[in-house]
């Protein structure tokens, strides 16, 4: 009776240490074929094939869009002592010397005035676009276009104040390019006698161009 109960434990124990040697040596397989594994990836990765290229030495730079024109720091007009229906004319000539090609028009537009009483809504003011003259002296002068065209100092000083309502027609299709403005200024035959001895002063007439 002893001994079979010594057996059986011994089966028991035997049974046990087979079944841990067996997890061990199935871990020990597994262990090792990851280590392979990894070795086999490590491998293959430092044998990979790999090609480059490259292009070096780009460049950007911006263009310039530049708009002058040739009064020389003189005034277009210095009148004085206008009666109704009396006139005056000069031209100026613009020219667009940017590096831009092509760029949107030129616009034309007030930069703001002066005035003592309210003789700007008696001022009349036309605007062409042309060639020919220069600033002083618009002998020679064609036109090519009428971009006011009766217009009072207010009202232009009102509507025409930027670029976006700026007026204008002349779209520069090179570089230089110039344009001649022939501006005609009256006092309307109508200038009440409410406006003798008033004055406008510091009137801006503006040019602008952009890309």
């Amino acid at each position: 009776m002893d001994d079979r109960i010594d057996n059986s434990n011994k089966s028991e124990e035997t049974t046990s240490r087979f079944r841990s040697s067996t997890v061990i040596g199935g871990l020990f397989v597994l262990i090792v074929s990851l280590l392979a594994v990894s070795a086999l990836v490590v491998n293959s990765s430092i044998a990979a094939f790999s090609s480059s290229t490259s292009n070096s030495g780009n460049s950007f730079s911006t263009g310039t869009v530049d708009l002058v024109d040739n009064d020389v720091g003189a005034v277009m007009f210095s009148a004085s002592n206008l009666v109704p229906g009396q006139s005056v004319t000069n031209c100026i000539v613009v020219t667009y010397q940017g590096t831009v090609a092509d760029p949107a028009a030129v616009k034309f537009y007030s930069g703001g005035y002066t005035d003592s009483g309210t003789v700007g809504s008696y001022l009349t003011l036309t605007v062409e676009e042309g060639t020919g003259g220069t600033f002083g002296n618009c002998t020679g002068f064609t036109n090519q276009a009428t971009i006011a065209s009766g217009l009072t100092f207010a009202a232009f000083d009102t509507a025409n104040v930027d670029y976006a309502t700026g007026l204008g027609t002349w779209n520069p299709s090179s570089t230089p390019v110039s344009k001649t403005y022939r501006i005609t200024v009256q006092l309307a035959p109508t200038a009440p006698d409410t406006q003798q001895g008033k004055s406008v002063t510091a009137m801006t007439f503006a040019w602008e161009v952009q890309s």
